[in-house]
């Protein structure tokens, strides 16, 4: 197994983390192990959105950014449950992967197999929470982040690990990265999502062309059943004409007359 130290930048988001060398990074999203075979497993599987892990520091960090500036905000109860989710599993698929995972490459850091072999090794763990409330106008994000963090370090005192919780863009030096503007730049995750998005709905589409095709197929079916039975009784004389001329005619158009009948013949 190899690995090369992370020395390029990562887009989440609108904003460019630039990882310190040294740091092997793994991108869970880009696993297809995660995204075609966790997915599967007690409802579905959620990620941190960046994994680091230096070998010769031995210590790992779970790295997740939320920008709520351009979307709705949950609740803080609903936020902080969401966040604890993805440690759990994500501490969960780090376990799983490194004896199921199989060898992929992935579109951006290490695959994960290799990561979770590497990261099985660790001493340190810290969890960093790069969230952006967008609160705006007279109210700042602090007191929230604050009451955010408390909640956090509640749920998650069983790891004793060393919580961060901050703005994306916090001015100082809090963990191993620093971060700009992405300028417009997509990351590769998000073009794969995109990519998988895309096959989704037009799978979605054969599907739905096919059942069109089939109930087509069906309805001529039927109408080409119902119009050889209208052809097969067509030059016959209905019933009620045939009791309308016997009738016509003196004989007794029921059941007893046309016995009597029957037997004068």
């Amino acid at each position: 197994m190899s690995h090369k130290p992370s020395e390029a930048h990562y887009v989440e988001g609108v904003h460019r983390f630039w990882i310190d060398e040294g740091y092997v990074v793994c991108r869970i999203e880009c696993s297809d192990y995660y995204s075609r075979q966790a997915q599967n497993f007690c409802g579905g599987c959620k990620e941190m959105d960046f994994l680091l892990y230096h070998p010769g520091r031995r210590d790992l960090w779970l790295v997740e950014v939320k920008d709520y500036r351009f979307d709705a905000r949950p609740k803080v109860g609903e936020l902080v449950c969401a966040l604890s989710r993805k440690v759990r599993d994500t501490m969960f698929l780090l376990r799983a992967a490194s004896v199921a995972a199989p060898d992929e490459e992935p579109a951006e850091g290490v695959s994960l197999r290799d990561f979770s072999i590497l990261a099985s090794e660790a001493e340190t763990l810290h969890l960093a929470f790069l969230l952006e409330m967008g609160m705006g106008g007279v109210w700042t994000d602090g007191g929230l982040l604050a009451n955010v963090k408390n909640l956090l370090v509640a749920s998650m005192r069983f790891l004793d690990a060393e919580l961060i919780c901050a703005p994306i863009t916090y001015p100082h030096r809090i963990g191993p990265w620093r971060v700009t503007s992405a300028h417009g730049e997509v990351s590769k995750r998000v073009e794969i999502r995109r990519a998988r998005k895309l096959a989704e709905i037009q799978e979605q589409r054969r599907q739905e062309r096919l059942k069109v095709q089939e109930e087509r197929a069906w309805q001529e079916k039927s109408r080409e059943g119902s119009g050889f039975h209208a052809a097969g009784t067509e030059g016959k004389t209905p019933q009620w004409k045939l009791r309308l001329q016997q009738r016509m005619n003196g004989e007794t158009a029921n059941h007893e007359g046309r016995r009597r009948k029957r037997k004068r013949d």
